[in-house]
């Protein structure tokens, strides 16, 4: 009968006389081995186990891995969300304070991501979506102020001439003491300064020549009001064109648009720019509709340069009561 070797650890045969342990019957593979090893007996030396098959404990189902071995996958939140506020920043960059606000935050967003070293691409985009958008909320905010600055300085003119002293009152009081071999004829009361262009009261005329946002003639238009009542006529146009809300109706105009920028501009953005205005003061972007044959939408206009002319229809859906328009854009009411 063969001597059983008892468990323990022993160099194995068949692992280069690796430390391994033995439990008596076969070899455990993955566990370490102790840092030292001492002879079960220090007066017998006990001869290594014969080769025997490795076989994984029973217990094990996964080869051994060391601690802290598996990584979590990175973060990408912050790179998530730069993405998403650039995105809505660009769309709203138009909109004042609000796309500027989107903007700046899906700047920093974006740079906090880039920092935290987060997924790089969706991080770049959010950054470049931003940026654009905190270029045109910066150009639309000093557009605004800039449109504002004539009505402050205009304002201020006038009440520092209405602060001025009459010559009358300036002269000594002993001036008027003195007997006049005349009396004097009183002066003519000054004329009151003309109403400001622009307003309600007092629209700009046409032909009105429309500003860029930077600065610049774009075009020059002018415009009539073809029918004041066109839920038929806008039928009659097209039997698959939407009819008007439940209180409210059609208005077609006629715009004739002349170019002036040497770069070209779209008659398209007369329809975008012009709103059509009642005395109250309220304002109704155009609709979309599908004129007859003979009739070109100004969404249909070539591009137009110096001197080039395109006349084009638009619509306006406008509460059924109103009968009386003005044209508006950019802080101006136009004449119709």
């Amino acid at each position: 009968m063969p001597q059983e070797t008892p468990a323990g650890w022993y160099p194995a045969p068949h692992a280069n006389n690796e430390q391994r342990y033995w439990d008596g019957q076969r070899w455990l593979e993955g566990q370490p081995a102790p840092a030292q090893t001492a002879p079960t007996s220090p007066t017998v030396q006990q001869a290594a186990p014969a080769m025997a098959p490795p076989v994984a404990p029973p217990e094990q189902t996964a080869p051994y891995r060391p601690q802290g071995a598996a990584q979590a996958s990175p973060s990408r939140n912050l790179a998530v969300a730069a993405l998403v506020l650039g995105i809505v920043a660009f769309l709203t960059g138009l909109v004042p304070v609000l796309g500027l606000l989107l903007a700046i935050a899906a700047v920093v967003v974006a740079i906090c991501a880039l920092i935290k070293k987060q997924p790089k691409g969706l991080a770049i985009v959010g950054l470049a979506l931003g940026s654009v958008a905190l270029l045109t909320g910066i150009i639309v905010l000093g557009a605004g102020a800039g449109a504002d600055d004539p009505d402050s300085s205009s304002t201020a003119a006038s009440e520092t001439e209405s602060n001025e002293p009459t010559s009358s009152e300036s002269a000594p009081a002993e001036a008027t003491e003195a007997p006049a071999p005349e009396t004097p004829e009183p002066e003519p009361a000054a004329a009151e300064a003309p109403a400001e262009a622009g307003t309600i009261e007092s629209p700009v005329p046409q032909p009105y020549v429309a500003k860029g946002f930077l600065g610049g003639d774009k075009y020059s238009l002018t415009a009539r009001i073809v029918d004041a009542n066109a839920n038929a006529l806008v039928e009659q146009y097209n039997m698959f064109n939407s009819d008007a809300p439940a209180g409210f109706k059609y208005v077609v105009a006629e715009l004739t648009m002349t170019g002036i920028d040497p770069d070209g501009v779209e008659p398209s953005l007369a329809s975008y720019d012009l709103s059509l205005a009642t005395p109250e003061g309220n304002r109704y972007d155009s609709e979309y509709i599908t004129f007859s044959e003979g009739m070109s939408s100004m969404n249909d206009g070539p591009t137009l340069y110096p001197g080039s002319v395109f006349t084009g229809y638009t619509a306006y859906i406008v509460p059924e009561g109103a009968q009386s328009f003005l044209l508006y854009d950019n802080g101006n009411y136009i004449a119709v």
